[in-house]
C-alpha cells in the first residue's frame, strides 16, 4: 500500500512539472531543441522533416562508428577509434548539416558549437585525443549525409494542374491557387528507406459515393464547421491543439519523454543511453521525413477533395466553412495522420505506450493535455483534423497505417542492435556535457500548412 502511494505520488510529480526531479541535459535532445528551433528557416514544411532526418542521422552515425552498437542509420564512416568522445562528435555532425542547410543560422549555430564543446575536457598534448577525434568523427558523418542527400529532388519545383470538378475530385479551396499549392513534386523525392516510393502497401481512398464515406463526410459536416453546435468546447480545443507541426510537436513530446529518464551515472551505461536517445531521434525524424515523401505521393496522385468541396456538393450547403482555413493540397492521405502515427510508432518503439507525460502546443499557447497512452495522442489527433474540418475519419484510419509501416521498418531494418557490440568500457570519454540554455523557438508560424 506505502509503495502504490509513492508510486502514485511520484507519477503526479511528473504530470505536474513534465519532467522528474532526476531529468539531466542531455546533449542529444539539445542539439534536436536547437535544430527544431533552425529548421523554419525553409518555410517548407515537408523539407523541414528531412532536415531534422539528415541531423539526426549524421549524429547517430558519427556517435555509433566510435562504439558501434548498432548498424548505421544512412551512412558508414572509418578510421575513428573507440576513445573519441561521442558527444563532440554529435555536435559536430549536427552543427555541420545545420549549417550547410541554413548558412544564414551560422553564427547562432557556432555559438551552440562553442558551449558544446567548451563543456568537453580540451586534449592532452600527448596521447588520446577524444575531443579532437570526436570533432573528426561528426565532420565525417556530416559530410556524408549532406553528399548522399545532394541530390534528392527536395528542391524541384512541380507545377499543380487543376483537375475538371467531379465527385471525388479536388477542387482549389478558399485561398489556394495552382500557384501557391503546397509543393506538389514532393512525392518525387528520395525516400530515406525503400527506394521504391510504393514499397509499403497502402489503403486507396474511399469512392464518393461509398456509404461510409458520406457517413465520414457527415460527421465532418456536423463537428468540424466553423459555427458547429455538436462540437464540444474541449473538442475545439482538441482541434486547435493539433494544428500545430508534427515535427515540432513530436520532437518536445519525445525531449520530454527522454527527460523522465533516470540518469545513469555509470560512464559506459551513460554513454549508450546517450546512444539510445540518438538512435531514437534518428528513426523518428527519419520515419517524419520518409513518410512526408509518401504522404504527399498519394495526396497528389489521388488527388481528392476536401470536405469543404465535398459537402457543398454533396450535402448542397455552400455556407459551409471549416473551424480553420484548408491547407492548400488534396486530402488523401493525411499528414497528421500518416506523421503522427510514424513518430509516435518510433516513440512507443522505445519507451512502449504506457506513459504519463504532458503535451503543449505552438498552436494552443498555454494549454496542455496528459497523456496516459500515445495510443491515445494519436486518437486524438485524428478526432482533431475533423473537429478543424479538414478531413475524414476514414482518412485518418488509413492514414494512420502508412506512418506505422515507415517506422516500424525503420525500427527494424536500420540502426539495428549489433549481435556484438564494441562499446568495450571507454565510455570515460563522455558524460562532460552539462546543457546549455536552448529554448525551443519554433514560431508556429508554419503550422496550417501541414494537415
Amino acid at each position: 500500500m506505502w509503495n502504490d502511494t509513492v508510486i502514485t505520488l511520484l507519477a503526479t510529480c511528473v504530470a505536474v512539472v513534465g519532467v522528474p526531479a532526476t531529468a539531466k541535459a542531455d546533449l542529444v535532445t539539445d542539439w534536436n531543441t536547437i535544430a527544431v528551433s533552425t529548421v523554419p528557416g525553409d518555410a517548407v514544411v515537408n523539407r523541414q522533416t528531412r532536415a531534422m532526418a539528415m541531423v539526426h542521422a549524421a549524429m547517430f552515425d558519427a556517435m555509433n562508428a566510435i562504439r558501434p552498437q548498432y548498424s548505421a542509420a544512412l551512412v558508414t564512416i572509418g578510421d575513428i577509434q573507440g576513445h573519441a568522445s561521442r558527444e563532440m562528435a554529435g555536435a559536430q555532425a549536427a552543427h555541420d548539416v545545420l549549417v550547410a542547410l541554413f548558412p544564414a543560422k551560422k553564427a547562432q549555430l557556432d555559438a551552440n558549437l562553442a558551449a558544446t564543446a567548451v563543456q568537453i575536457p580540451n586534449d592532452p598534448p600527448k596521447g588520446k585525443q577524444p575531443k579532437a577525434k570526436g570533432i573528426a568523427a561528426g565532420q565525417q558523418a556530416a559530410a556524408a549525409v549532406l553528399a548522399l542527400r545532394a541530390n534528392d529532388h527536395a528542391f524541384e519545383v512541380t507545377p499543380y494542374v487543376q483537375q475538371p470538378a467531379g465527385p471525388g475530385v479536388y477542387q482549389f479551396t478558399p485561398g489556394c491557387t495552382a500557384a501557391n499549392m503546397s509543393v506538389p513534386g514532393f512525392g518525387k523525392v528520395t525516400p530515406f528507406t525503400l527506394p521504391d516510393p510504393d514499397a509499403f502497401p497502402l489503403p486507396s481512398h474511399p469512392s464518393a459515393s461509398d456509404p461510409q464515406f458520406l457517413a465520414d463526410l457527415a460527421e465532418t459536416r456536423d463537428y468540424g464547421s466553423s459555427n458547429s453546435t455538436v462540437r464540444t468546447a474541449d473538442q475545439t480545443n482538441i482541434g486547435l491543439f493539433f494544428i500545430e507541426t508534427s515535427v515540432s510537436a513530436e520532437n518536445r513530446l519525445a525531449r520530454t519523454l527522454v527527460g523522465q529518464e533516470p540518469v545513469q551515472t555509470n560512464h559506459s551505461h551513460a554513454a549508450k543511453q546517450l546512444l539510445a536517445h540518438a538512435r531514437l531521434f534518428a528513426a523518428m525524424n527519419i520515419s517524419h521525413a520518409d513518410t512526408y515523401v509518401r504522404t504527399w505521393r498519394s495526396k497528389y496522385g489521388n488527388n481528392f477533395w476536401r470536405p469543404y468541396t465535398a459537402i457543398r456538393a454533396v450535402f448542397g450547403d455552400t455556407t459551409w466553412t471549416p473551424l480553420r482555413q484548408t491547407p492548400c493540397h488534396p486530402e488523401f492521405f493525411a499528414a497528421h495522420g500518416t506523421l503522427t502515427s510514424a513518430g509516435l510508432t518510433a516513440i512507443q518503439n522505445y519507451f512502449g505506450d504506457a506513459v504519463s507525460v504532458d503535451a503543449t502546443s505552438t498552436s494552443l499557447v498555454g494549454v496542455t493535455r496528459h497523456y496516459t497512452s500515445l495510443n491515445r495522442y494519436i486518437e486524438d489527433v485524428n478526432s482533431a483534423r475533423i473537429y478543424a474540418g479538414f478531413h475524414y475519419r476514414s482518412t485518418m484510419q488509413r492514414s494512420n497505417v502508412l506512418g506505422r509501416a515507415v517506422a516500424n521498418w525503420v525500427n527494424d531494418n536500420m540502426m539495428v542492435p549489433l549481435e556484438h557490440d564494441d562499446d568495450d568500457g571507454e565510455g570515460g570519454s563522455d558524460g562532460h556535457y552539462q546543457g546549455q540554455p536552448v529554448h525551443d523557438d519554433y514560431d508556429g508560424s508554419n503550422d496550417e500548412s501541414e494537415d
